[in-house]
């Protein structure tokens, strides 16, 4: 701490210095010894390389959805490989709002009666929509082997892997996505929400085994797992495209859209249709990438990447920067402390098809090796005003004169911890893995990606600068 005060101090007196346009001469030679030595350096030498990224939290608890937006889809491409993704549903047992005690369905007490369908419906992320050109999914519904522990103390990221079942109960094999509200239901099971959503129709072999059901498998959650325990919706082929939806949200009637829900005729003297919601608890992401024959694939494999590396989101790969020789910044105090990556513009990739990201932020590990954000970021965290954290932090798309896309990073605190030897010489260079700053589209599984020209590229290489004051 007493490091980054001095630092504060010392970049004050930088600006100080520079604004001042008339600066005192009288009796100067007095203060000649107390005078500020300022120095600038872009010799720090740096490595890079391409590193696996770590899984996201998206779950902890029986209540927590720390990740509200997610996608599905599969993409695959030279550059990048194949990305999966696809997503697990938890749901339990619907209860009473009076009562709180569990509600059976009212057919579940007629033998002779029963659903008519079962449909999960999954809201769309509209301020994302897709992420690439595809708007068809291929895909199927597989019913889980058993109940999912989604109690307090559990947690799960984007590599979870639960036990599949062995029988898939999708309806139809293909989701056409389209971003235009449509209702939720037929006007005659009630009143109606119209918003852009997935539908995805269980198969009638399923509705059957439901129907044969009595009102004690809804007796409590151990129970009522033997019904529906859960279902994963995972690609089965390449959709060209990942998908965003919404984990939670809420119609105009307040009631979470994400639902399996049951149509069926009303068993009492109304003869209504009704709908049986049963609620998904958790939807937990599952994300898989595969570089096998792809440039990313090469690169994971070289010890340095000097020439070209690259950066995907959710829980893809990343750049790591270590800083070989830091022996030149002893006894100075960081000013400022910025780093430049180049974005890189092969002829086989469309960045039009696939954008690049649009922030890149700095990362280390900690003593326990977890992905922290750099003690910079922890200064001007995401409910900083946009502006300002732009400012003072930088990765943001830029272009140059020649109109080059560029990051520009800063991390001045924490260059001044390295060089004091308080965290690891080396960062890491990520796609915000959670943006949950409000004056942004927040997507908070960012699937964007880019490549960038290293260290030792031909032209527009990776490069450093930093900006200090001699302490002696």
């Amino acid at each position: 701490m007493k490091s980054f005060f001095l630092l504060l101090t010392s970049a004050s007196l930088f600006f100080l210095l520079l604004t001042c346009t008339e600066p005192i001469v009288v009796g100067s030679d007095l203060l000649e010894d107390d005078r500020a030595t300022l120095g600038q350096t872009t010799d720090v030498p740096f490595v890079t390389n391409v590193v696996r990224d770590d899984s996201i939290q998206t779950f902890e608890g029986s209540d927590i959805q720390i990740v509200n937006r997610y996608s599905i889809g599969q993409i695959e491409d030279d550059y990048f490989g194949r990305t999966t993704q696809g997503a697990y549903y938890i749901p339990v047992v619907p209860r009473s709002i009076r009562t709180g005690l569990p509600e059976p369905p009212q057919f579940s007490f007629r033998p002779d009666r029963g659903a008519d369908s079962i449909v999960l419906i999954l809201p769309l992320d509209t301020s994302v929509a897709a992420y690439g050109p595809g708007r068809e999914l291929p895909f199927r519904l597989n019913l889980l082997a058993g109940r999912v522990d989604i109690e307090e103390g559990t947690e799960y990221t984007t590599a979870v892997d639960l036990p599949n079942g062995f029988f898939d109960v999708n309806a139809t094999d293909q989701i056409s996505v389209s971003v235009f509200p449509r209702p939720l239901y037929d006007t005659a099971y009630g009143t109606v929400d119209t918003l852009p959503h997935l539908r995805v129709r269980l198969n009638d072999t399923y509705l059957e085994t439901f129907n044969s059901r009595t009102s004690e498998s809804f007796d409590s959650e151990e129970a009522f797992a033997g019904l529906l325990p859960g279902v994963l919706l995972e690609p089965t082929g390449d959709s060209d495209g990942l998908f965003g939806l919404l984990a939670e949200q809420a119609g105009p009637n307040t009631n979470p859209i994400a639902n399996f829900y049951v149509f069926y005729q009303d068993t009492t003297a109304n003869r209504n249709e009704r709908i049986y919601r049963i609620p998904v608890r958790a939807t937990l992401p599952a994300f898989s990438k595969d570089y096998n024959g792809s440039t990313v694939g090469e690169l994971l494999l070289d010890g340095t990447d000097l020439e070209q590396v690259a950066i995907q989101g959710q829980g893809g790969v990343m750049t790591a920067i270590t800083f070989t020789n830091l022996s030149e910044l002893r006894d100075k105090v960081i000013n400022q402390a910025e780093i430049t990556f180049f974005r890189a513009e092969p002829d086989n990739y469309d960045y039009g098809t696939y954008p690049a990201a649009q922030r890149l932020a700095l990362y280390y590990r900690n003593q326990r090796g977890n992905l922290t954000p750099i003690a910079d970021q922890l200064f001007l965290r995401n409910g900083a005003v946009t502006d300002i954290r732009d400012l003072f932090l930088g990765g943001t798309v830029q272009r140059d004169e020649n109109n080059n896309a560029f990051y520009r990073n800063r991390f001045s605190v924490h260059l001044q911890e390295m060089v004091e030897g308080q965290v690891p010489p080396t960062i890491f260079l990520r796609v915000v893995p959670v943006d949950e700053d409000p004056n942004r589209i927040n997507i908070a599984l960012n699937p964007s990606r880019v490549i960038l020209n290293g260290p030792g590229a031909a032209e527009l290489p990776a490069s450093i600068r930093v900006t200090f004051t001699e302490v002696n």
